[in-house]
């Protein structure tokens, strides 16, 4: 069994309702446990002008699936909440990335691990600090904790939003 920490974003339709139903969806998948789920944040877009605001949790699971499997479940989630990858970092109903798996590395042409921006989202870090602020990045060698704060000091705080 492997700790994976999947990263939860929207902006577009109900997000609590497709939050709660990708979090049973993950959690119904074979040998697949949740462990812990972050506050959410409301926070601002990136990518293309004109977006809603996002909506930002971490869950972490316990599950024995390989990375890439976890990876296509997860795509197959977000399609059937509706997902369109039409314009990049454009809006979304539901996006789920795997930012980390323990603290292993891995670089595959569809999946890096860590995620290779997580130390300059504060939208990945804040949530990931709820869960697990002792979370070791392997190849930065900083706590998720130090990650966010050296962040905050360039960044405003984000707030929270919906809780679970």
């Amino acid at each position: 069994m492997k700790t994976f920490y999947i990263a939860l974003g929207g902006n577009l339709g109900d997000v609590p309702a497709a939050f709660h139903s990708a979090r049973k969806a993950i959690t119904a998948l074979a040998s697949t446990r949740l462990m812990a789920s972050s506050r959410c944040y409301r926070t601002p877009p990136i990518g293309p002008e004109g977006q809603p605001d996002y909506y930002n949790a971490i869950i972490t699971i316990n599950s024995a699936l390989e990375p890439l499997v976890l990876l296509n479940e997860l795509q197959n989630i977000e399609n059937q909440h509706g997902r369109l990858r039409i314009e990049h970092w454009g809006a979304r109903t539901l996006d789920l990335d795997i930012i980390a798996i323990d603290k292993q590395t891995i670089t595959l042409p569809r999946l890096t691990i860590p995620h290779p921006l997580m130390q300059q989202r504060q939208f990945v870090l804040r949530p990931l600090c709820d869960i697990h602020p002792n979370w070791h990045h392997p190849l930065l060698n900083q706590t998720a904790s130090t990650l966010l704060a050296n962040l905050l000091i360039v960044e405003k705080p984000l707030k929270r939003g919906l809780i679970w």
